[in-house]
């Protein structure tokens, strides 16, 4: 599919479903958020409290602003069983923490896992483990929670796992030049050597959104098809949110007039979390709050073969710095 202005506007101002419509009582399940102390995470938690959850599970950087929230919410909709967990999904050792603490605390399932965490960063910063800041959190990070957390997904009746993606995958400057086992090495060179490499536009960030829709699918893909496991990226819509908070003044402009609400963008990952219609409908790609087709790079052969790619350098890299991603997928996963 090929994302015109015109598609773009449609999409933004298409009135999507409110939560009330398709919602069901998460009565005795464990839902995680990641990035919920704002913006898309924080207003879906809102719409998943009102499900009267078991454990809501909001896992955020920075625990103050989390505890915040936590009582925002918990004020809001009257859900008790709203929490907060320290994780910064941009470093190892933290996924790590936060896996071995849901092993010891978190009750042995988790029945949903939304990954919504991730950052817009227009100009070269680095995580704590020394991976340029766009990449480094919203692919390789959001992939080594994934990997972590999927024993305890694989232990519920109909789990489901949401990532945030994006429509900017559409416009990822010459998608092409993925195609390369060693794509996440090259982008993480101090200066960019080329324009698809660089950060004009914001393209490390489209590169990283495009990585979300090609890692969900083929993560799908190596998942048992016994399995009832549920994976699925969404596309909130362009959003009035912090994301764009380091964006330039133009950017800024554009998204307040035709920019979604978080609480409307929301909808679009609780949709995805809870709706009985998605049930089953693994590896797809959902905007507006309904299957939709990705970029033509995507469903492409060059697409296929990057995602095989990306898949097996991302095994390699976290396997380096965490053996128990290895380890869980050899158990977990078919190959």
């Amino acid at each position: 599919m090929k994302m015109t202005f015109g598609v773009f506007l449609h999409e933004q101002f298409a009135t999507l479903p409110k939560p009330a419509s398709y919602g069901i009582s998460l009565e005795g399940k464990t839902v995680i958020i990641t990035g919920a102390n704002v913006g898309l995470g924080f207003e879906a938690a809102k719409h998943l409290a009102r499900m009267s959850p078991g454990r809501l599970i909001l896992a955020c950087r920075d625990p103050k602003k989390a505890q915040i929230a936590v009582q925002d919410i918990k004020t809001a909709t009257g859900c008790n069983s709203v929490e907060a967990w320290q994780l910064d999904i941009s470093s190892n050792e933290s996924v790590k923490a936060f896996a071995d603490r849901f092993a010891k605390e978190g009750g042995g399932k988790v029945d949903i896992l939304i990954e919504n965490a991730g950052v817009n960063v227009p100009k070269m910063e680095r995580t704590p483990d020394a991976w340029e800041k766009n990449i480094g959190t919203n692919h390789i990070g959001t992939a080594h929670f994934a990997f972590r957390m999927l024993p305890f997904l694989l232990q519920a009746p109909q789990p489901r796992l949401v990532i945030l993606a994006s429509d900017v995958h559409y416009f990822t400057y010459k998608p092409e030049l993925m195609n390369r086992p060693d794509l996440l090495h090259s982008l993480n060179a101090d200066k960019p050597t080329n324009k698809f490499e660089g950060f004009a536009n914001i393209q490390r960030y489209d590169i990283s959104k495009t990585m979300n829709v090609l890692f969900g699918h083929i993560l799908s893909q190596h998942v048992p098809s016994s399995s009832p496991l549920t994976v699925s990226t969404v596309n909130p819509g362009f959003c009035v949110s912090a994301l764009l908070r380091d964006q330039g003044f133009m950017l800024q402009i554009f998204n307040r007039l035709v920019g979604r609400s978080t609480e409307v963008g929301s909808r679009t990952l609780v949709h995805a979390a809870v709706a009985p219609n998605v049930q089953g409908k693994t590896g797809v790609y959902l905007s507006s709050c309904a299957v939709t087709e990705p970029s033509d790079f995507v469903i492409s052969k060059q697409g296929q073969e990057t995602e095989e790619k990306l898949w097996a350098e991302t095994v390699d890299i976290l396997g380096k710095v965490d053996p128990e991603v290895p380890r869980i997928i050899s158990t977990y996963l078919s190959h």
